[in-house]
């Protein structure tokens, strides 16, 4: 299970008084998108950009599909992957 599913399944599970707002949400499983993506050794950070190390297929479709989505040169920064 990745990173995101495991986010997801906590955030329905633990009540809270305060509501979490779409973009939040958003940004925190773009977040834990990111972890998978590391720690499967497909990207890399360079400074603050986003590198594609291997196109070495993980088993997880979608996080296969995400590693395709960066590119080459011009990096892509943190910040505009995450949105």
């Amino acid at each position: 299970m990745s990173t995101a599913h495991d986010l997801t399944i906590v955030s329905l599970e633990v009540p809270s008084d305060y509501p979490v707002e779409r973009g939040d949400l958003s940004l925190a499983l773009a977040g834990a998108e990111l972890i998978d993506l590391m720690e499967a050794g497909t990207v890399e950070l360079d400074g603050d950009l986003l590198r594609p190390v291997s196109r070495a297929a993980s088993g997880d479709r979608l996080l296969d599909e995400a590693a395709s989505l960066l590119g080459g040169d011009p990096a892509e920064s943190v910040t505009d992957w995450l949105w």
